[in-house]
């Protein structure tokens, strides 16, 4: 009886640090705007697309081989050969061209303003 408690009780133990990493890696460990403040970019819009079998996620093209994810608010106001501008460290995006600048930030998903 008391090698049976003591199974159950380390069986336990396993399944709450197992359920404590799943959770809390998951909020600490680099998620979606971490990894947008890390890239930097400064380059020109080659393509534009939608994953459709990644969750119809909208990605622009840039340096025709890198990407970046994007929201779908800010699709119809980003064009092919405008340019693009994300400082690193900083979740703004910049979309400019001779007509127009956008700003959007990836904590605001509507972005920020035009200009």
């Amino acid at each position: 009886m008391n090698r049976n408690k003591s199974l159950l009780i380390m069986l336990i133990i396993i399944a709450i640090v197992f359920l404590y990493n799943l959770i809390f890696s998951s909020k600490n460990g680099g998620g979606f705007l971490d990894e947008m403040r890390e890239k930097e970019i400064k380059s020109i819009i080659s393509k534009k697309y939608i994953n459709y079998e990644n969750h119809n996620i909208p990605f622009l093209v840039y340096d025709n081989k890198d990407s970046i994810v994007i929201y779908r608010d800010w699709w119809d106001k980003v064009s092919i050969g405008d340019s693009i501008i994300k400082p690193k460290g900083s979740l703004e995006l910049v979309i400019k061209n001779s007509n127009k600048i956008e700003r959007f930030n990836y904590e605001d998903k509507f972005g920020l303003e035009t200009q």
